[in-house]
């Protein structure tokens, strides 16, 4: 009888301690849910990812995928919008350069159109002075 009493003794503790063992699957998903409730997108992708890898089989682990999807799509748009918003800034300053370049532009054209017209009439002039050129 005291055989049994401390084998159903032993069996509890057993038990117990198993049941009161934290689950590391658990708490991994927790860590990357306060992760992504912190608003650190990253780090929130970077465990769920981890959490799909050492727990491929888990029930959560189909939600986890998703969110880390989801997650890695939203990083890609901020990415986007960063540089959207980069080329943004950069854009007076664009302008500004390619309407001095064209002001440039039309002053050469100016100066090209003058040293033609000044061209022509130092053509004209040798022409009149060659010999045997009516005038």
């Amino acid at each position: 009888m005291k055989s049994l009493f401390v084998t159903l003794i032993v069996g509890m503790l057993g038990t117990g301690c198993t049941v009161l063992a934290p689950d590391p699957s658990r708490s991994l998903l927790d860590e990357a849910d306060l992760k992504m409730s912190a608003e650190d997108y990253e780090g929130a992708s970077a465990s769920y990812g981890e959490f799909v890898k050492a727990y491929p089989g888990n029930a959560q682990a189909a939600r986890a995928r998703a969110i880390q999807t989801v997650l890695d799509l939203l990083l890609d748009s901020q990415t986007e919008l960063e540089r959207g918003a980069k080329r943004n800034e950069e854009l007076p300053r664009l302008r500004r350069e390619l309407a001095e370049r064209q002001g440039e532009v039309d002053r050469l054209k100016a100066e090209s159109a003058k040293l033609r017209a000044d061209l022509e009439r130092l053509r004209n002039i040798d022409l009149q002075s060659l010999p045997g050129v009516k005038k």
